[in-house]
């Protein structure tokens, strides 16, 4: 797809797809950071509301504590403490003077007054009127109540947990309580409780005065994590927040439980018991050991924050089409001569060299292409010019080189002897059009047979020119002299003679008679043939190492003999046979050529064959550096061979 997009396009959409990962950069950063920026607001107004909130609480339970204390100082230094009158003159007096106290009594040990009970209680009723209550009843036993056992046992002041007072204020109160002890000689004995009752509902009401932003609302735990105020009423004394984080499977009120029950503050973001993800600050409050909580819902805490996001991705989203506008239109003036050379360049490209290019106006890098454009243009038309001229010399040599190879072709025999007992197969196949490998067969008037394998120096034409005299000068005066040393030594004087190009020839040359199998041989220089028994053993011919052909020109070259044995071969080659390269670079050898024949069928076209496999599978790719030329006689009769 990309490939089929011009170049206009293209520099559109990469610069739109820039602007666009900017732009939603921008808007990413700016959404995580304001994210993160109100969570901290948030999280300090939580601290500082939670903070002010337990001040206030605190305030109001300490008024309480102060005056529960100052009632019990007051009355321990009573000597009419017993007095029910004067008692309750005391508690409505008390009660009067501290408006935030629900509820009031003085609960007397009757272990301290002779087994008396006494426990005058006074509260107020929902009109603000003060109502009385006898708590020394047996169906009350003030003695056994928490608010009285507590205090007693540790001796000290205490705020009891959260409970229904039935049968004395019966409204869900928390109650501070402050032990009476009377001096009896150098002892203290404990003489009752005096007690400061705090009515929930009217702790409800300050938590929920408190002023909370973000939608958010308070409530108030005991100290072992029991709800005492929630605008949600049915968790009042009824659940505890450990129960909620069990019920909501919520890790997070478990921790904000933990931190509670440890007297602890903290921020958790964590879900409600509404289910809404929210931040929840905590913190102790110090008077009664209860805690504050104040809960911001995530989304009510972050909904300004989303606004603004809307408003700033409208801003980016109009900027960004505002730019992708700006972008088309620079592209499209920056590319237009990009796209009218490309155009031109097509036409050239074609075949129409004369096709003029469009004018360019600007300057810069376009300017230079077009300049640069206009100049390759003109090269190019010559280049055509002598590109023609030289393709038609070149098919010209190519020709010539072709009437060469034919040429030298027909200097090869097309078709060896066919003799009784005798199976011949010869090949030449140049490195190059022609080459200066060479090779004959012939018979002779006598009977026997001629033949001849050479190699050239060098390679090409002048090569092949060299081979096709040594060629006519063998088949000349193999019919004159009777030995294949008399041949040799006359091939050799004419070829020395005027020999300025200092240009020679390897040659391996014999005559071999089919009957009685015996062959004579003269070697110029050429590597050693092949002997294959009938037994398909293989072993190189043992010639005595003499210069090649076209040195040396007063030389007389020396003969050798042996015989051939029935079912036997005699295979000839040239060095480019052992002298292959691999792709590695390393030669074919005489040891792979002997392993490659030994056990092979010994007739001559199978052995040829042989060889030529063994050749390719070794090469394989590489490409032919020499000519290779191979010729194989095999004998067929039953006449007995030895070896001279």
């Amino acid at each position: 797809m990309a490939a089929r997009l011009g170049l206009t396009a293209r520099l559109i959409i990469a610069l739109a797809c820039c602007g666009a990962l900017i732009f939603t950069a921008v808007f990413s950063f700016n959404l995580w950071y304001t994210s993160r920026m109100v969570e901290r607001q948030a999280a300090a107004h939580a601290r500082d509301v939670v903070r002010a909130a337990v001040q206030s609480i605190d305030d109001l339970l300490r008024e309480v504590v102060r005056a529960g204390d100052s009632l019990a100082l007051q009355l321990e230094h009573d000597p009419a403490l017993s007095d029910k009158e004067l008692l309750s003159q005391r508690l409505l007096a008390h009660l009067t003077a501290n408006d935030k106290i629900y509820g009031a009594t003085v609960a007397l040990e009757p272990e301290a007054f002779g087994g008396m009970e006494l426990a005058p209680y006074y509260y107020r009723d929902e009109k603000n009127q003060f109502r009385y209550v006898n708590l020394a009843t047996p169906n009350y036993n003030y003695t056994a109540q928490n608010w009285y056992l507590r205090p007693k046992q540790a001796q000290a002041p205490d705020w009891s947990e959260p409970y229904f007072d039935e049968g004395g204020g019966d409204v869900v109160m928390t109650t501070y309580s402050v032990p009476l002890y009377r001096a009896e000689g150098e002892e203290r004995r404990f003489a009752g409780v005096a007690t400061a009752d705090i009515s929930l509902a009217w702790l409800s009401r300050q938590v929920s005065s408190l002023q909370l932003h973000y939608n958010g609302y308070a409530a108030l735990f005991s100290r072992q994590g029991v709800f005492l105020a929630h605008p949600d009423p049915s968790l009042i004394l009824r659940e505890n927040i450990f129960s909620v984080a069990r019920r909501l499977k919520s890790a997070g009120m478990q921790q904000i439980g933990e931190g509670i029950t440890r007297q602890q503050a903290g921020f958790v973001k964590t879900t409600n018991i509404f289910g809404v993800s929210s931040w929840i600050y905590y913190a102790p409050v110090p008077t009664t050991g209860w805690s504050l909580a104040v809960v911001f819902p995530e989304k009510a805490m972050l909904a300004d924050v989303h606004a603004a996001s809307r408003m700033i991705a409208l801003i980016c989203a109009s900027g960004f089409i505002l730019l992708v506008l700006a972008i088309v239109l620079v592209a499209r003036g920056v590319t237009r001569p990009i796209v009218e050379m490309t155009g031109a360049a097509q036409r050239i490209a074609g075949g129409d060299l004369a096709s003029e290019l469009p004018p360019v106006s600007i300057g810069g890098e376009v300017g230079a292409l077009a300049a640069a454009f206009a100049s390759m243009q003109a090269d190019l038309r010559d280049y055509i010019v002598r590109l023609t001229e030289t393709t038609a010399a070149k098919e010209r040599m190519a020709s010539e080189l072709a009437i060469a190879r034919e040429l030298q072709m027909a200097m090869l025999p097309r078709q060896l002897p066919r003799l009784p007992g005798l199976d011949l197969c010869g090949i030449c196949q140049p490195a190059r059009e022609v080459g200066g490998d060479l090779y004959d067969v012939r018979q002779l008037d006598d009977g026997r047979v001629f033949f001849l394998i050479g190699d050239v120096s060098g390679k090409g034409v002048p090569a092949s020119l060299y081979m096709a005299i040594t060629v006519s000068l063998a088949r000349a005066l193999m019919r004159d002299q009777g030995r294949p040393a008399d041949i040799l030594t006359r091939i050799n004087r004419e070829l020395a003679r005027d020999n300025e190009t200092c240009m020679f020839v390897t040659i391996f040359c014999g005559m071999f008679d089919p009957g009685s199998g015996e062959l004579r041989y003269a070697n110029a220089g050429h590597p050693p043939p092949l002997l294959v028994g009938a037994d398909g053993r293989a072993a190189l011919l043992a010639v005595t190492p003499e210069p090649a052909a076209g040195y040396l020109e007063e030389y007389d070259y020396h003969e050798g003999g042996c015989t051939l044995a029935p079912g036997a071969s005699f295979l000839l080659y040239t060095d480019g046979v052992t002298e292959a390269l691999a792709e590695d670079d390393t030669f074919f050898g005489e040891p792979a050529l002997l392993a490659a024949v030994a056990g092979q069928p010994a007739d001559a076209a199978r052995l040829v064959a042989t060889v030529r496999t063994a050749l390719a599978e070794f090469c394989r790719q590489a490409p032919q550096a020499d000519d290779i030329t191979l010729l194989a006689i095999h004998r067929s009769n039953e006449a007995p061979c030895t070896t001279k």
